[in-house]
């Protein structure tokens, strides 16, 4: 009896669905890793951070002095406990640069050998001004402990670094988790990392700053820079649905936060921000006044973005320098010639008395259209 070749055809069958299997359970299993991952966000972690840098032993967290030191000791601890790689100049987690600041820098590098070198920055600045000083909108000689401004955006980075955690192997570009020193005093932190970057700033693809976003008021979230790279409000829109915020995107990027300098060399670079309020920069910015589960909403819409970002096949989106010109009056302007109405005729008419019916114009408007064409009652 001649042998059949249906065991042939059956492994060559089988071959397929034993791969679509494998791609199908890999698929399952960084489901679940997102899930246990967006999970771990909770306010009890985010306030925990917030109120260790917002204790008065941390003296307002002023850049140089002993509570900013020890401010940027904590940070690194965390990281350190998360086994993060350091992405300092020495491969620890310190960029030191001036008057004994200190930039805190952490790494997990991208599982795809083609797009790990592209680099995803999530980024907030941790000093605050100390016992108040020039920048204190008073009263000064007290600390400030800066709960809203930044130890809500500096806490919201370390939740997200340690929800990153759970992504085994993980996401396909590299994400760096930066806090930057001395922002307060004119974003020392940010510039110096900028113009002395410890992984070559041409890969940096992104980055997302976050100032400010403790007081949750109405829901509304906004987001600043959305203009300097093309897909970042669709990106934002579109993991918002956990979070249900109300999303603000203005026009205009002013230089007067961390993520201008990296718009300013050519990164697609947003911030966002709750808000500001009758505390800021005063002894009353404190952790009683703090929105947890805002700021964990907050934090979800940005654990879900960066996801995105990080794990996207396609190309990101690319950098828009036309931003730079599009300022808040531009945007009024096209917003109100949008809804301006058309310009009326202008005439006043009655039905003509002759038999071949029509009108007979009776009166027109002063400088209307039907005075400027020539009709006249």
């Amino acid at each position: 009896m001649k042998s059949h070749p249906r065991p042939v055809l059956t492994i060559i069958l089988i071959a397929p669905l034993c791969c679509a299997g494998a791609v199908l359970a890999l698929a399952a299993e960084k489901h679940s890793a997102y899930q246990a991952a967006f999970e771990s966000i909770t306010t009890e972690d985010l306030m925990r951070h917030v109120s260790r840098l917002a204790d008065d032993d941390m003296e307002g967290r002023e850049a140089g002095r002993a509570g900013g030191r020890a401010a940027a000791d904590y940070l690194a601890e965390q990281y350190d406990n998360l086994k993060l790689r350091g992405a300092g100049a020495e491969g620890d987690f310190f960029q030191p640069f001036s008057r004994n600041y200190r930039n805190v820098l952490a790494m997990i590098e991208g599982a795809d050998p083609a797009l790990r070198d592209q680099v995803i920055i999530v980024c907030a600045h941790y000093d605050h001004i100390g016992f108040g000083g020039f920048a204190s909108r008073g009263p000064r000689g007290q600390i400030h402990p800066g709960a809203d401004d930044n130890a809500s955006g500096t806490a919201a980075v370390l939740e997200l670094a340690e929800a990153m955690t759970f992504f085994s192997p993980p996401l396909k570009r590299s994400i760096m988790f930066a806090h930057w020193d001395a922002e307060e005093k004119g974003l020392l932190g940010s510039r110096h990392w900028a113009a002395n970057a410890t992984t070559p700033l041409e890969n940096v693809v992104a980055a997302i700053n976050l100032d400010m976003i403790g007081r949750v008021r109405d829901d509304r979230l906004a987001i600043f820079g959305s203009r300097s790279g093309q897909g970042w409000r669709r990106l934002f829109c579109l993991h918002n649905d956990e979070a249900g915020l109300h999303l603000l995107f203005p026009w205009g990027i002013r230089p007067n936060a961390d993520h201008y300098p990296f718009f300013d060399r050519g990164v697609p670079a947003v911030m966002l921000h709750s808000g500001l309020h009758d505390d800021y920069h005063r002894p009353s910015d404190r952790i009683e006044l703090i929105d947890g589960p805002g700021m964990e909403r907050v934090t979800q819409l940005l654990f879900g973005a960066v996801c995105a970002l990080a794990d996207a096949r396609e190309s990101l989106p690319g950098y828009r320098a036309d931003a730079r010109y599009e300022t808040h009056f531009i945007e009024q302007s096209l917003c109100e010639r949008a809804v301006k109405p058309a310009d009326r005729l202008g005439v006043g008419w009655r039905e003509a008395a002759s038999a071949g019916g029509g009108v007979r114009v009776s009166r027109t408007r002063a400088g209307s259209p039907a005075q400027k064409a020539g009709l006249l009652p």
